[in-house]
């Protein structure tokens, strides 16, 4: 039994593509998180969200929990779609699910 697989011991091909399939999505989504938690950090170190909300937004009332906010999703966006593009790269995980299936 591969180590990849779940404690479940289904080898029904549904679970086991909903298991990969579960699989792959966390890991696109917590490294990117993780990613845009310290880029936030960084970013916001050196730029405040009031001011740069005065630059892009000058007709609009941005508070700076949300100009935090905002920037955080918006590098999560970024590093998700970084992610999500390096598991387009290694293959569909449906060849996966149906090689260890055999």
């Amino acid at each position: 039994m591969s180590r990849l697989r779940s404690s479940s011991m289904s080898e029904d091909p549904v679970v086991v593509a909903r298991e990969a399939r579960t699989r792959r999505v966390g890991a696109i989504a917590w490294p990117s998180f993780f990613a845009a938690g310290v880029a936030t950090m960084w970013f916001f170190a050196v730029v405040d969200p009031i001011e740069l909300a005065a630059i892009s937004w000058p007709h609009a009332e941005v508070s700076r929990e949300l100009g935090y906010t905002i920037g955080f999703f918006m590098f999560w966006a970024c590093t998700a779609s970084a992610s999500l593009f390096t598991a387009m790269l290694l293959g569909p995980p449906a060849r996966d699910v149906q090689a260890r299936t055999q």
